[in-house]
């Protein structure tokens, strides 16, 4: 009987050193690539013919009619990931081991600022990718990608502010306590636009980086691709759609012209920015792999409410 016990302990104290291993750690990353049929809530796109638009042209044709419609565009992917360099939409990548620099720049629960377990904020790389499947109606001047690990400021608070001066505005316990009043509308759906600096039940939108003082892994993925959202709205990367006749830069979002899903670990139904977790993390993080990739390691879907003339589109 000791024999029997010794060899389970041996053989528990082997799979704990395999699977603590870092080399395993890079091929325990992994997923399926992203699928545009499958991947995607196309029942979100919603078409809505609202009327007859004219709008003003270069001389010599001074002006042109078209059709008015409105709609959600799938039209920005957002991998957000506690491993550097892995990209859930590739569903390869950040093979990173122990002491390099690639495990500097990425980590789940990493803080240069924890003392504690309890005092570590929760922390993401993120990466963009911009998704013209539909850009024959409505034809928006976005611009690139993102990739985080190779941005100063996404690693450190103090760094971010250098975009965002108007945080001093904000970084006070009057102004995050209403935030509360955005969370409970963003839960039943209408988004205070007039709140950009709260993000809903995902807390405050500044500073812009990785770092989330949430310890809800599902609920901080959610925080740190909406910051995203709103860093490429603040270097005019996204052109927002709400004039008719054409775009315009908004470096202040509109948070209610954007709603989201994931589709790594697994697919979820879609819900406007700063959506309480509760309502779809049910299974979507398990401990090791999801239904289409690994844990911890999300693929967001962010759809951008279109709404323009036909005869804009050039």
């Amino acid at each position: 009987m000791k024999n029997k016990h010794l060899i389970v302990l041996f053989f528990l104290h082997l799979l704990c050193y395999f699977f603590a291993s870092p080399a395993l750690a890079a091929l325990t990353k992994s997923g399926d690539s992203f699928n545009l049929f499958s991947d995607i809530n196309w029942e979100e796109v919603e078409f809505t013919f609202l009327g007859i638009c004219i709008c003003p042209r270069p001389p010599p044709v001074f002006f042109e009619e078209g059709e008015i419609y409105e709609y959600w565009e799938p039209f920005l992917l957002i991998d957000t990931v506690s491993v550097a360099n892995y990209s859930p939409f590739m569903g390869s990548g950040g093979e990173s081991t122990t002491g390099t620099i690639a495990d500097e720049l990425g980590g789940k629960n990493k803080s240069s600022d924890a003392v504690s377990i309890a005092d570590e904020s929760t922390f993401f790389q993120a990466h963009g990718f911009l998704i013209p499947l539909m850009e024959g109606m409505c034809a928006r001047d976005d611009f690139g990608a993102w990739w985080s690990e190779y941005d100063s400021m996404w690693q450190n608070d103090e760094l971010a502010a250098i975009i965002t001066p108007e945080v001093a505005l904000y970084a006070n316990k009057a102004m995050q306590l209403l935030c509360m009043t955005d969370a409970a509308a963003v839960n039943v759906g209408f988004p205070l636009d007039v709140m950009p600096w709260c993000i809903g039940s995902s807390g405050s939108t500044y500073p812009l980086s990785g770092h989330v003082d949430n310890d809800n892994i599902v609920q901080a993925s959610n925080t740190v691709a909406s910051r995203l959202i709103f860093k490429l709205c603040r270097l005019f990367m996204i052109c927002d759609p709400s004039p008719i006749c054409g775009c315009e830069y908004t470096p202040i979002w509109t948070k209610s012209h954007y709603k989201m899903h994931t589709a790594r670990p697994a697919l979820r139904a879609t819900y406007p920015i700063g959506k309480a977790a509760k309502v779809y993390d049910s299974g979507l993080n398990p401990p090791y792999q999801g239904e289409k990739g690994s844990n911890d390691e999300f693929l967001w879907v962010v759809f951008r409410k279109q709404l323009c003339c036909t005869c804009c589109e050039d």
